[in-house]
């Protein structure tokens, strides 16, 4: 007998079980595959030190190609997310794949350094256009009963593209040079533009009679710019142009929340933030998302320069890290709806903080083996709390702002990365130099600042798992 779903006020699924499955299973992948554009941008990690050579570049400026990326997208997903809710998901997605594919297209053809910097920011907008819209396509292809689970599965996909991307990326930079990390992503990105008919088409959430919040738009993208630009500029010290900087992003920050309170339709319902529970998953994403960023900053130099791993072999041991967060993920859906959200978040913090805290302790003579247990370790927790953090956001905000809640998980996670690459980085740089200053060799130096970071990464992940603690008195 054909069983028929209801959901959001549409039918979605009408036919025979298997039939019903198929087509789910069929948009899933599609988003998955669109979305992944975005987390195997890791590729670009492990060619980092090439890039460097390349460009006979310092290797605190490198933080710079991370920062043009995050900063740009970490400031438009939220408006994206709210595109998304408004003139329709899939039309959204849309754009930004084909953004995306400019973006990659420059990145891969700069000459320069210099160029290569502008075209990481057009790279960094077709992101968030097809990020943003990622969770609320894939939930919206299933009931609601099943949000948990499918968050998972999205959430595992989205890991899974992070964990190749260190093994495409180490393969190709040894077999074509830096810029492959780059272009291909693109033949991924058009063949999920043909794919998108798989799609449920678009209808408008929102009265259009109603403006657009352009406004709060601005005021929001010149909020989080800002602060993330000042946390990138505090690397050189309490300088006068971050605390400039940083006022700026204060200033937007309180016009932003006015103009909010009265918008007929606000980018972002302030009032959610009344809500204890939504305050502390945001904040706890911030703070596991930067501390589990750090394998990703470091690691690549400590296994090709001082461990004696070649460019493949490093991006293997990054992968396993990342494939544990997939698989943890891909289990998380379940066990919340066995236990709870805030449980599977204290166990994934906790398990984040363990796993960061080895990688900093393992030395120049380790096997790859060793290397890739830490690593994994660290990315199971991951795996677990972002499954965790993404249900309990999409759970408190309702189902019309489910591409708000998109964005401002990507929001919440690169505030944390941005954060960690500049702070870190600056950490790093002041124990290495100070140890160079005292006569310690190179290696030894390098080693003082990479076991001082992660440290500093495991002492914020269980200072995570604490506060993740506290939140499961508001589940």
């Amino acid at each position: 007998m054909a069983t028929t779903f209801y959901f959001d006020s549409k039918v979605l699924f009408v036919s025979n079980s298997s039939t019903r499955r198929a087509k789910a299973i069929t948009g899933l992948i599609v988003v998955g595959c669109g979305v992944a554009v975005g987390p195997l941008d890791t590729a670009v990690n492990i060619a980092f030190p090439a890039i460097v050579g390349e460009f006979q570049l310092p290797l605190e400026m490198i933080q710079w190609i991370i920062i043009c990326y995050v900063l740009t997208y970490s400031s438009l997903t939220l408006i994206a997310g709210k595109l998304g809710d408004r003139y329709g998901r899939r039309r959204i997605f849309k754009i930004g794949l084909a953004a995306s594919c400019i973006g990659l297209a420059a990145c891969s053809l700069a000459p320069s350094f210099g160029a290569l910097l502008p075209a990481r920011v057009a790279q960094g907008l077709g992101t968030a256009l097809a990020i943003a819209c990622g969770p609320a396509l894939a939930t919206s292809l299933y009931p609601e009963s099943l949000r948990s689970r499918v968050i998972g599965y999205y959430a595992a996909m989205f890991a899974a593209a992070g964990a190749i991307g260190p093994v495409i990326g180490g393969a190709l930079t040894d077999a074509f040079g830096w810029q492959a990390v780059f272009w291909f992503r693109i033949p991924l990105a058009l063949t999920v533009l043909g794919l998108l008919w798989t799609l449920p088409s678009d209808r408008n959430h929102r009265d259009l009679e109603t403006s657009f919040d352009f406004l709060g738009a601005i005021l929001l993208v010149a909020t989080l710019a800002s602060f993330a630009l000042a946390l990138s500029l505090a690397r050189w010290g309490l300088t006068v142009e971050a605390i400039c900087v940083g006022f700026l992003g204060f200033v937007s920050a309180v016009f932003f929340v006015r103009v909010e309170k009265t918008a007929s339709d606000p980018v972002l319902q302030i009032r959610a933030f009344q809500n204890v529970r939504f305050c502390l998953l945001n904040v706890l994403n911030i703070i596991i998302c930067g501390a589990t960023f750090t394998p990703l900053l470091f690691t690549p130099f400590f296994l090709t320069r001082h461990a004696g791993f070649d460019a493949a072999s490093g991006g293997l041991a990054l992968a396993i890290g990342a494939l544990g967060a997939a698989i943890a993920a891909a289990l998380a859906g379940r066990m919340i709806e066995r236990i709870s959200g805030a449980t599977v978040a204290v166990f994934g913090a906790s398990l984040a903080a363990l796993g960061l805290g080895l990688i900093g302790q393992v030395q120049t003579d380790a096997t790859l083996a060793e290397v890739i247990l830490t690593l994994a370790i660290a990315g199971v927790g991951l795996g677990l709390f972002q499954t965790a953090y993404l249900d309990g956001v999409t759970s408190i905000l309702p189902e019309k702002d489910r591409g708000v809640a998109g964005g401002l998980a990507m929001v919440t996670r690169t505030i944390g990365v941005i954060a960690a690459a500049s702070m870190l980085t600056l950490l790093f740089s002041h124990v290495q130099k100070s140890a160079l200053q005292n006569d310690v060799g190179a290696v030894d130096a390098f080693l003082q600042g990479y076991n001082t970071v992660f440290l500093v990464a495991a002492a914020s992940a269980f200072a995570g798992a604490t506060l993740a603690w506290s939140f499961r008195r508001f589940s």
